[in-house]
């Protein structure tokens, strides 16, 4: 029994070995195709070619008596995988950077170090401008600072406003582009900054720094009005599939009010309304919440306060949802079925 069983985990482990080698070529192919695109200008993402792809991996897992969703999700992140590696691919080629210098402030945090990366990638000379990295990183790009063609602020809104007023007195050569999740504090200083010579960017990355494709992902990118400056920012994102979203500068924080305020606050309210004690048991509506909970109220609580306090957009939302709250509790309360379902058909309505 024990040498059958032996010989049956060898075999399994030959085939992992097998399929890994095929998925690895898998990729390897993907390239090909992808430089193939590139020189046609043809779009990396085919949205008609991966459904094809994945009914014929349904059809043919059908057929040989393996689940076909299954072969979908198998397919699925190999897709996903190759088209990481095109996007890859797409920012070395393009040397976007190539020759300059790119300064991320802030660049020793989880974003930063994403915004490093992917400078890096483009062929930018990219350096840390943050005492928590390595010395003589931080000490090159406070020299290169003034003379760096791109200077990327990966810092909280209040401390970039900060540094915006502080660079107005002699404004860094470059474009200087932030981040941040909120834009009112930002805009007196980014005129000031403007006033006094700099050419300044804004966007906001609809991502975290986990994220390894950009497919479906938002850019969103604000109008600072300047063009020349928003352009080269925008150029950056050209060679991968991230979605570019431009709205007026002025106009950002209204929409982050829903799409950040009401969704973190959400997600905090149902943390904090949990109980004390754990259930053995887990429903996966549950399970999804408290998984959407936990990856919130375990990011840095200071960031998390300012998209709450520092827009002003915010306590609309945030009476929008207690507002909600109240009505499903007084609905529940006077035991009134038909205003339930009012709630219910009003939410479908919405989502």
């Amino acid at each position: 029994m024990a040498s059958e069983l032996d010989e049956l985990r060898r075999r399994i482990e030959q085939v992992d070995q097998e399929l890994l080698a095929k998925a690895a070529e898998r990729v390897a192919l993907a390239r090909q195709v992808g430089e193939i695109k590139r020189r046609s200008q043809l779009p990396t993402v085919d949205y008609a070619q991966e459904r094809i792809v994945l009914d014929r991996a349904r059809a043919m897992a059908t057929e040989r008596g393996l689940d076909p969703k299954i072969a979908e999700d198998l397919l699925a992140r190999l897709i996903q995988a190759a088209l990481s590696a095109q996007d890859q691919d797409s920012l070395r080629i393009s040397a976007a950077g190539a020759g300059q210098r790119a300064i991320v402030v802030g660049g020793a945090g989880r974003m930063g170090r994403w915004l490093t990366g992917f400078l890096s990638a483009q062929g930018y000379v990219t350096g840390s401008l943050d005492p928590a990295g390595p010395r003589e990183l931080h000490e090159w790009a406070s020299r290169m600072l003034p003379l760096a063609e791109l200077v990327v602020c990966s810092t909280p809104p209040a401390a970039t406003a900060e540094l915006y007023r502080s660079w107005v007195a002699r404004p860094p050569a470059g474009v200087v582009v932030d981040i941040a999740s909120i834009k009112t504090p930002l805009i007196e200083p980014i005129r000031a900054l403007q006033k006094a010579g700099g050419h300044v960017a804004s966007i906001h990355p609809m991502f975290g720094p986990s994220v390894s494709l950009l497919r479906d992902a938002d850019v969103v990118i604000c109008d600072t009005g300047d063009p020349d400056a928003t352009a080269v920012v925008e150029k950056l994102f050209e060679p991968t599939t991230a979605h570019l979203v431009r709205v007026p500068l002025e106009g950002h924080d209204r929409i982050m009010a829903d799409l950040l305020s009401l969704a973190h606050a959400t997600a905090i309210a149902f943390a904090l309304a949990l109980p004390d004690a754990s259930h053995p048991v887990r429903s996966t509506t549950f399970q999804a919440l408290e998984s959407l909970a936990t990856a919130v109220v375990r990011e840095s609580p200071d960031v998390y306060y300012e998209i709450q306090a520092m827009n002003p957009h915010s306590p609309g939302a945030l009476e929008r949802l207690r507002g909600a709250l109240d009505r499903i509790v007084a609905a529940v309360t006077a035991r009134d079925l038909p205003a339930f379902r009012a709630l219910m058909r009003e939410g479908s309505k919405k989502t």
